[in-house]
C-alpha cells in the first residue's frame, strides 16, 4: 500500500463502507435496490420474434436455415428508433416472420451463437446517486439494440458482410447530435 492510498482513505471511507453493507444484503435486498433506481419506462425492450438465418461461408446443399429469435424489422417503444436502424442495416442478413419461409424450411440449432450487431445510444445525463456506494454520478439515458445476423447470399464469409454492414453502422454512429453518442459493436459467429 502507497502513502497516496493511505491519504485517499479518509475521502473514500464512507463509499467502502456503503459498499460493505451493500455486500452484506441479500440478493432479494440488492434487486429492490436496483429496481428503486431503474426508471422501467426508459429501458429499451427490443421485440424479437422467430425467424431464420444462415450461418456464413454455406452453398449448395449444404445450405441450412437456423431457425431463431431474431429482432422484429418495426420496433416500438422506448429506444425504437435505435431498433429500427439496426433492423434496417441487416435487413438482408435475417429473415423474420413477416417474409417467406426459406426453401427446404430450417432446423433448430440450439448451441449455434450467430454473429451479432450491437446499437447504443446514449442520450441525456442526470445525476443519480449509486445504489451501491451512494455518491452522485452522471447517469446517460442509454438505449441498446442487438441482433443476430447471417449470410445474405450463399457463400458469403463474414468478413464480406462486415464490409456491406460496416458503412451503414459508420453512418448511424456519425449521425448523432451532440451531446447524445452512438456506437456499435460486432460479436462474430460463435463468439
Amino acid at each position: 500500500m502507497s502513502f497516496r492510498d493511505l491519504r485517499r482513505y479518509e475521502s473514500q471511507k464512507a463509499a467502502y463502507d456503503n459498499y460493505k453493507a451493500w455486500q452484506a444484503l441479500s440478493p432479494d435486498a440488492k434487486q429492490a435496490a436496483f429496481a428503486a433506481i431503474t426508471d422501467e419506462t426508459k429501458r429499451a425492450k427490443p421485440e424479437r420474434i422467430l425467424g431464420y438465418l444462415s450461418p456464413f461461408n454455406q452453398v449448395g446443399a449444404t445450405l441450412k436455415y437456423i431457425r431463431m429469435p431474431v429482432l422484429k424489422k418495426v420496433q416500438e417503444g422506448q429506444g425504437a428508433g435505435v431498433g429500427n436502424s439496426l433492423g434496417t442495416a441487416l435487413d438482408a442478413f435475417y429473415i423474420d416472420d413477416t417474409e417467406s419461409v426459406p426453401v427446404g424450411g430450417a432446423i433448430d440449432h440450439k448451441r449455434f451463437k450467430a454473429a451479432r450487431l450491437s446499437y447504443t445510444a446514449r442520450a441525456s445525463f442526470s445525476k443519480k446517486n449509486s445504489r451501491i456506494t451512494k455518491r452522485a454520478y452522471l447517469k446517460p439515458d442509454v438505449d441498446t439494440y442487438s441482433a443476430p445476423f447471417g449470410q445474405s447470399v450463399a457463400g458469403q464469409t463474414y468478413e464480406a458482410a462486415l464490409i456491406i454492414i460496416t458503412p451503414l453502422a459508420d453512418t448511424w454512429r456519425e449521425g448523432a447530435v451532440l451531446p447524445a453518442k452512438r456506437s456499435y459493436k460486432f460479436t462474430p459467429e460463435g463468439a
